[in-house]
């Protein structure tokens, strides 16, 4: 199997950027953020050296020094592989490309060569701990602010997801400030997070049983340390760790915590999808404004990102669209507001029944990340539709 590639795309003509994601659909490459052009070197080569992308698609069409600027590219700490992209096939355009030291020249239509230069950068790699697993997906949870119910809602989901689609899911815990997981799950284990960046060179499937924790059937957990230094977690570390969570499960639910800095960003690029939290209360609405333009304005790829409205009041008094227009992003759907039940669950250190009000929200939202939506769903976002 290929492994999955992270990658940047650097594309002015939209026709290019459209034929680009047209070919990749299917394949395994995840686009972590979109420009138009390279704008300032200086911020440009802090993100290519902050995200975790190995490859770089770039549009050659408007670039005056291609080799020169593929070399400057190629001269940082953590290079990605320059992918040239161009309207036509030039023969000069491509000489110069290829002497500048650009991985691979594609026209379009891009499919059949998109797909073997795919291959050839991920055998280029460095082989991962274990076997890679493409269809391992990463599931961020991040909360416009705190008591949003990010936590409740990964947790939940955690449990579900399994039992849902019968396969294997790792709940894992990146809120240091929190660390609830731990807490909602009762677990006694004394490893986290911290101890596999620190332990990165042995980090195996017999490590990783020594660490973990378990006991509900499918879903495997670790938590946070109560004290951390996230200096240590650089973006590389949090590729590796992800990396092998992806080859050993089909399911990766990441707690982020709440708010926005360089910190979860580097996390976020690693998760296929990141579902932000939040309620309908004024300030979580404006945190949530914040956390949508701050990711655009970061380049972040606003594809990824699914928006959760959390416990929404019985009566609301703007509609879905004004609300959508306010946030700068899709409301995806929403979790029913249960919090007696949360609360008699918590309190006997259960989750919530899945017969109950949230549990059925749960279910139904498990049932649609899955691609397994029923018509219980479409009722289920009826609210807000």
């Amino acid at each position: 199997m290929v492994n999955l590639t992270n990658a940047g795309i650097v594309v002015e003509t939209k026709a290019l950027a459209l034929e680009l994601r047209s070919s990749a659909e299917g394949l395994p490459v995840n686009f972590v953020f979109e420009q138009h052009e390279i704008g300032d070197w200086t911020s440009f080569a802090e993100r290519i050296e902050r995200l975790p992308i190995q490859a770089l698609f770039l549009e050659t069409s408007h670039l005056d020094d291609v080799p020169g600027l593929v070399r400057r590219i190629r001269a940082l700490s953590s290079p990605p592989a320059v992918i040239a992209l161009h309207t036509q096939a030039d023969s000069s355009a491509i000489l110069e490309a290829l002497r500048g030291g650009v991985s691979e020249y594609l026209v379009p239509p891009f499919r059949s060569a998109l797909t073997k230069a795919l291959e050839r950068i991920a055998a280029e790699r460095p082989a991962p701990a274990g076997p890679e697993r493409v269809g391992g997906r990463v599931l961020g949870f991040l909360s416009a602010k705190g008591g949003c119910g990010a936590t409740t809602i990964a947790c939940h989901l955690a449990r579900e997801l399994p039992k849902q689609t019968a396969s294997k899911a790792l709940l894992t815990d990146f809120d240091f400030d929190a660390g609830l997981v731990s807490f909602v799950f009762k677990t006694k284990s004394p490893y986290s997070i911290v101890d596999l960046a620190a332990n990165l060179h042995r980090l195996d499937s017999s490590y990783w049983k020594a660490v973990v924790s378990n006991g509900i059937p499918g879903l495997d957990m670790i938590g946070s340390a109560s004290s951390v230094n996230v200096g240590a977690l650089t973006p590389e570390v949090i590729e590796k760790i992800f990396r092998f969570f992806r080859a050993e499960y089909d399911w990766v639910l990441a707690d982020l915590g709440h708010g926005f800095n360089a910190f979860r960003l580097s996390l976020l690029t690693n998760c296929n999808e990141v579902y932000l939290i939040t309620t309908a209360e004024i300030v979580a609405l404006h945190h949530t404004q914040r956390i949508v333009t701050r990711l655009t304005e970061s380049g972040y790829n606003p594809e990824n990102l699914r928006v959760i409205l959390n416990r929404p009041p019985k009566q609301f008094d703007v509609t879905i669209q004004e609300l959508e227009k306010m946030l700068g992003a899709r409301i995806h759907g929403t979790i029913l507001n249960d919090y007696d039940t949360l609360h008699e669950s918590y309190s006997q250190g259960n989750l919530a029944p899945p017969a109950t009000a949230i549990g059925r929200s749960i279910t139904e939202l498990a049932r649609r990340i899955a691609g397994l939506q029923s018509e219980k769903s479409k009722k289920w976002f009826s609210l807000l539709n």
